[in-house]
């Protein structure tokens, strides 16, 4: 029997396309002694946050026993290659019938927990009005074992997946370290349940995708993680909070469903530049990046790279949220005004028929639940 360990870095050939989230570098293969994948899907995703896919030899020749023979603990190259040719039919979407978002739906998350420690602390008795509305649109579910199952559904109302995270309910964080660290995904799940045939295909969508159609006049923010969009919106309601889902996932057949809106960019601490470098060719839509973080944050808050759902927290605590306020309007305030002095911007609007979206009264009574 061989070893099989993780394939070192000796440059991008050695780096693959993930078969959870596509990342074309981000692959990493089992492999045994001689250098030799055991399979292209087993592996482990460097996206550890957005994506944490992670496929254990121990885990494939549980799911295929057939494997076990005196060459099954190789990749037979010649034999995957002829199975990629073979299969060049493109499959589609799938998608998770919605009864289990329903049966899922629950405040027994360990996120929900801070959540509502946090808006007790902001609101006060009016918190339960908030958690209530972030419940039912962003349809949060929970697991056994307290972690969250964040939901990706489409603006058809389709399931894409659920995104199942653990996070302390004291502080809000991620737990990281050990196996509660690990991203699951309900689609994998179902699929190890055989619930899913193994040819069902997944296609990611924006977290929060579905609130774009029942707010076609609201401003768009984009966030990179799904908690950062929850906390958001509980703060400042009068915008349509989404989640990409981790910085790598700007990718532009997400971003799409974006088409003719105006979208507020708020990268994490270490996304700025990547960030502000994909949103030049989102011409799609009326886009501007906020450097609220990468102004403000201090040299540690970077180095933990927080995100804005950190600093939303943090401003809370200090008693300066209505300095976040301010920035969310005067970003508004600058993209208008470079609408008005940039002529390729306004043909843009012309070209699709855009309605400029005035700033929403954030700020004035924001102690107030929407």
């Amino acid at each position: 029997m061989s070893n099989y360990s993780l394939q070192s870095y000796k440059g991008m050939a050695t780096r693959h396309t993930c078969p959870n989230c596509g990342d074309r570098h981000s692959f990493a293969y089992y492999v045994d002694g001689q250098d030799t994948p055991l399979h292209p899907s087993v592996g482990r995703c460097n996206h550890e946050s957005s994506c944490g896919y992670h496929y254990t030899p121990k885990q494939y020749f549980h799911d295929h026993p057939e494997c076990r023979t005196v060459n099954g603990f190789s990749f037979d190259r010649q034999r995957v290659e002829q199975k990629s040719k073979q299969s060049v039919q493109p499959t589609a979407t799938g998608y998770i019938p919605q009864d289990y978002v329903e049966r899922s739906q629950s405040v027994h998350s360990n996120f929900f927990y801070f959540l509502s420690m946090l808006l007790t602390a902001y609101y006060g008795s009016k918190a339960k009005e908030v958690l209530n509305r972030l419940l039912e649109e962003y349809r949060l579910g929970a697991a056994r074992d307290g972690a969250v199952i964040f939901w990706q559904i489409d603006r058809n109302d389709k399931v894409r997946t659920g995104k199942v995270m653990q996070y302390n309910p004291e502080d809000g964080h991620r737990i990281k370290g050990g196996q509660t660290s690990a991203v699951n995904w309900i689609h994998s799940i179902l699929k190890k349940q055989r619930v899913l045939p193994e040819e069902w295909q997944l296609s990611q969508c924006l977290f929060g995708e579905h609130l774009l159609s029942s707010n076609p006049d609201k401003v768009v923010v984009l966030v990179e993680s799904e908690k950062s969009a929850v906390i958001g919106s509980a703060i400042f309601p009068g915008y349509v909070w989404l989640a990409t889902g981790g910085k790598s996932q700007m990718k532009e057949e997400k971003l799409r469903v974006l088409s003719g809106r105006t979208v507020l960019l708020f990268p994490d601490a270490d996304g700025y530049t990547e960030w502000k470098q994909r949103a030049g060719s989102m011409n799609f839509c009326k886009v501007i990046v906020s450097d609220l973080i990468e102004k403000n944050a201090t040299p540690k808050q970077k180095a933990a790279h927080i995100d804005i759902a950190d600093w939303i927290v943090f401003q809370i605590r200090e008693s300066k949220i209505m300095c976040t306020a301010n920035h969310l309007v005067e970003a508004e305030r600058i993209l208008q005004r470079m609408i008005e002095k940039n002529p390729i911007l306004q043909k843009l609007i012309d070209d699709f028929d855009l309605v400029p979206v005035g700033a929403s009264p954030i700020g004035k009574d924001e102690a107030n639940p929407p």
